[in-house]
């Protein structure tokens, strides 16, 4: 088995390769590219990706064995490098072993680039939990992903407004991660407010904005974030993150409703609910979301964690 980066003139045998994608494909798809989708592989953007070298781009990887491709990796750094996704993964029906020396060699290179983790998105029930393990990725939560359909109305009533994040909620956003997500999860994902910050996807950090694709609310009482969302504008459907605070949970309907307002009903919306946010997904099936796939989520840490010693004052009785 060999695992090279992807060449141009793996033009052809991609095409071939590409015939029967739909049954090789073991990521999940996310949104923008949700299911049901073809499995079809965008070898060309791949191709030109690969060619392109830019910093901070997508690589791709093949496995080739007896001089024919069976496998194929794709995986890009998220903001600030330091986690890094599997976009795509496809390996023949016999060749497991080929998709776990391809996620081998994404976290090779991702540790070469001083990423610490590298996440991996799997439907649920297929084969991506025994690739996974091969490659020693650990499963650390599940998700539901839900579609509503457009034409959705929305009821005015009863609101509980958000406002626009600010640069100056970060800290405090911070704290309603470390509420709202569970430890193990965190293990995962963030420990730091630099690793929090990390798991932004795309080429740069969050930044304030009021025009664009991606806009992003909070919800205060007091001193304190009673929830957090996201609204993604993509060409054909819009995307729905949200995080509520555990005290707050029995307000899930009314966030949901006001962030539904900020959504277009003329296209469908995509809205993902945790295993341990039971109180959203339930949010979105009362709004008349539908289940549209179920997912796991693995990880590979690259780095250990240590203790840092830290000075700290003593306070001295007695002199």
């Amino acid at each position: 088995m060999l695992v090279r980066r992807l060449r141009p003139i793996d033009l052809v045998a991609l095409a071939s390769f590409q015939r029967r994608a739909g049954a090789t494909e073991i990521t999940a798809h996310s949104w923008p590219r949700v299911e049901p989708e073809s499995g079809r592989l965008p070898y060309v953007n791949l191709v030109s990706a690969t060619l392109g070298h830019r910093p901070g781009g997508q690589r791709t990887w093949v496995a080739e064995s007896a001089g024919h491709v069976v496998g194929l990796a794709s995986a890009r750094p998220r903001a600030g490098g330091l986690v890094w996704d599997v976009v795509h993964l496809h390996a023949d029906a016999d060749a497991d072993s080929a998709g776990a020396d391809l996620l081998e060699q994404v976290a090779i290179c991702a540790g070469s680039h001083a990423a610490r983790r590298v996440f991996l998105e799997t439907p649920s029930g297929a084969r991506g939990q025994d690739v996974a393990r091969r490659a020693a990725f650990d499963r650390f939560t599940s998700s539901e992903l839900f579609v509503l359909a457009p034409g959705f109305k929305i009821e005015r009533t009863d609101l509980f407004e958000a406002r626009p994040r600010l640069r100056a909620d970060e800290q405090t956003l911070f704290q309603l991660y470390m509420a709202a997500v569970p430890a193990p999860v965190r293990a995962a994902e963030a420990m730091t407010l630099e690793e929090w910050g990390a798991l932004y996807p795309g080429r740069k950090r969050w930044q304030p904005s009021f025009t664009g694709s991606r806009q992003q609310y909070v919800w205060e009482l007091g001193t304190s974030l009673v929830g957090w969302m996201e609204l993604n504008f993509g060409q054909r459907s819009q995307y729905l993150e949200l995080l509520v605070n555990p005290r707050y949970e029995d307000a899930a309907d009314r966030l949901l409703r006001y962030a539904l307002l900020q959504a277009s009903p003329k296209a469908p919306v995509y809205a993902v609910a945790r295993e341990y946010q039971s109180a959203l997904g339930g949010a979105l099936q009362r709004s008349g979301f539908r289940l549209a796939a179920r997912h796991e989520l693995f990880v590979k840490l690259l780095a250990a964690r240590v203790r840092e010693p830290r000075l700290v004052t003593a306070n001295l009785v007695g002199g």
